[in-house]
This record gives structure tokens, sequence and C-alpha cells, in this order.
């Protein structure tokens, strides 16, 4: 509960450090606020101790219902640890914000695939999970790193030891996270 009270607070101080209209970070607190509740939900739906992959998902994205349908998962429904749930579903739903707002999601035609394979060796599997947007407006670099920008390239890199890679292709954003699977099933 602690470690939750903590990211609650996170969220909103830096969220709030940067705005300019207190209605637009209104909305937008609200929004992340609500995409850490529905994974803390999922979580509470099985041991409280882990999630499954597709769960998070689909909660990582189902924020923004109207994208949740031209969003298709792809991969094994491995059980990750709840601090990997609560970050990865942090993560999925700036992503969906951002592709709604700019990206792939932004088109009718646009869609994105977030595809996890287990990479490496046998005794050693990585968890590797791809967020892959086509079909949008090319795509431009930020001009400035936000606190969602921030967030994606933090959040799951703290909390299970990822390698991130965020490549803004003029096809569509390609977010890449790998980290060894034993870290994303972590409990601890």
């Amino acid at each position: 509960m602690k470690n939750l009270l903590a990211m609650v607070q996170a969220i909103a101080a830096s969220t709030l450090r940067g705005a300019t209209d207190i209605d637009a970070a209104r909305e937008v607190l609200g929004s992340r606020l609500v995409a850490l509740g529905k994974a803390h939900d999922v979580l509470l739906g099985g041991a409280a101790e882990s999630a499954s992959l597709l769960a998070v998902v689909r909660e990582g994205v189902g924020v923004q219902e109207s994208a949740g349908r031209r969003v298709a998962f792809e991969g094994p429904d491995v059980e990750i640890g709840g601090k990997a749930a609560l970050s990865l579903a942090l993560t999925l739903h700036e992503l969906t914000t951002n592709a709604v707002k700019y990206g792939s999601l932004s088109v009718p035609d646009g869609a994105v695939t977030v595809t996890a394979s287990l990479v490496g060796t046998e005794d050693a599997p990585r968890l590797r999970i791809a967020w892959t947007e086509r079909g949008g407006p090319p795509v431009m670099p930020p001009s400035r790193k936000g606190f969602g920008s921030r967030l994606i390239e933090r959040g799951l890199t703290a909390q299970v030891n990822a390698n991130l890679s965020l490549d803004y292709r003029p096809e569509g954003v390609v977010c890449v996270v790998e980290a060894a699977l034993a870290d994303f099933q972590s409990v601890a």
C-alpha cells in the first residue's frame, strides 16, 4: 500500500509540476490515476501479488476505450509481479494516450500491436514487450520530454531493471522493453 501511495504522490507531483492549465492538468492527472487504479484492480482480482500480462495490457490501453479495439496483443500470457504490472499499465496508458492524440490511434485506420516474447536462454529467459504503431500520420520526435515521456523511459527500467528503446519512426512509434523474466515476475 505504501508503494502505491508513493506512486500516486509521484504521479500527482510530476503532473502538476509543469502544468500551465489547471483544467488540462486535472484531466491528465485523472486519466493517469484511473490507469493506475485499473492496474491495481487487476492485481486485486488475482493473488494481489501478480497479474496476467494480457490483463495488464488490456487495462493499460483500455482507459482509452475506443483505442482498445485497435490494439492487438500477441504472445505468451505470463504472470508478472505487482510492481511490474503497475508500471507496465502506466507505460501502456501513456503510449496509448500519445497514440490517440498524435499517433496511429488518432486516425481511423491506425492500429497498434503489443507483442510479448520470451527470448534468451531457457535457464535465464527474458521478457520482451514491443509496442508497434502503424497506419497513423508521419511521426515526428517530440521537441521536449514531458512527464509522460519520462514515465515511459524510466518507469519500467527502474522497476524491473529493463532495457528500453523508444523509437519515433516516421511510420509509427516503436517502444521495446526487455528484462529478465524473473525481474518481471518478482513480487519483492
